[in-house]
């Protein structure tokens, strides 16, 4: 369920609080006071019950905040944009969206309690380059970048038909080494890190959808290993990175290159026979009007 919306009402002389709340499924929706077609409607102001009512079976409804606070158990606060971070004050981020894929044997490496293997999960860069602004929350400490990453599991939804649940996802941050600060394309690889703590990590390793945290950290660059929590757990993702002030972000991985030789020109006399009879077996014959 999602609650966009509270508003505060008249009741029968008194201060009553609703809640808007959204099944995304769309399908059920709550039908005790306050629902669609609750007798509770019949005491509200005409004006106001014609704003706030909704008839249509869209997942959408109104409850009562105590009936809210009975009903559920478990909160769960999303940020919508990034600009919803700071209270009462608007602020524009900057965002980078990087795509990426854990695949068994090459890019599923599991968290850091697997070293052996940690080091070949997918890796992206962020460089931090200006402090916050004074007075930005920051109580006397150090100053610091404040940023928030978030990671998202792909087309886990539709996955569920084929019997594959959410996988147990999170990240980890690291400094970059000074031997690595400044170059582009660099995978940091088993040793550096078995060597090095990370810097900031997210709050858990959970299989939901997403995992997001809001970190704070001094100017530098940084190395964002997302990963499932154990090896070899195949899976899409999408890593967003918000920054409040200018940073930069690049993926990081080793550069693959081949040398090959020159390509060698037949004539067709130098074409095998068994090959030109094969070729026609499977390009079937020439048509008027097509190019040979």
């Amino acid at each position: 369920m999602a609650a966009p919306c509270r508003r505060q009402i008249n009741y029968r002389g008194q201060s009553l609080g609703l809640i808007r709340m959204r099944n995304p499924w769309g399908e059920v929706e709550w039908t005790g006071p306050w629902s669609d077609s609750s007798p509770e409607w019949h005491a509200v102001e005409p004006a106001l019950r014609q704003q706030l009512m909704v008839k249509m079976e869209d997942g959408e409804f109104w409850m009562s905040f105590r009936d809210f606070l009975r009903e559920f158990t478990r909160l769960e606060i999303c940020n919508l944009t990034p600009d919803a971070l700071q209270a009462r004050k608007f602020r524009k981020w900057n965002t980078r969206l990087y795509d990426g894929t854990w695949r068994r044997g090459s890019t599923a490496g599991g968290c850091r309690n697997y070293p052996a293997t940690f080091w070949i999960n997918p890796q992206f860069k962020i460089q931090l380059e200006e402090v916050d602004d004074d007075g930005d929350e920051a109580g006397g400490r150090e100053p610091g970048c404040s940023f928030l990453l978030a990671l998202m599991q792909k087309d886990r939804r539709r996955e569920r038909r084929y019997g594959k649940d959410m996988e147990t996802i999170g990240f980890a941050v690291y400094e970059v080494p000074p031997e690595h600060v400044g170059q582009s394309g660099v995978h940091l690889k088993r040793e550096f890190f078995l060597a090095h703590a990370s810097r900031a990590r997210s709050e858990q390793f959970i299989n939901l959808r997403e995992v997001s945290t809001r970190l704070r950290l001094p100017p530098g660059e940084y190395i964002v290993v997302p990963s499932t929590f154990e090896p070899n757990r195949e899976g899409d993702f999408v890593l967003r990175f918000f920054s409040e002030k200018k940073a930069g972000t690049e993926e990081m991985d080793d550069k693959i290159q081949a040398t090959l030789p020159d390509e060698k020109v037949l004539s067709e006399s130098e074409i095998d026979e068994n090959f030109k009879q094969l070729f026609k077996q499977l390009a079937g014959p020439v048509r008027a009007g097509q190019g040979r």
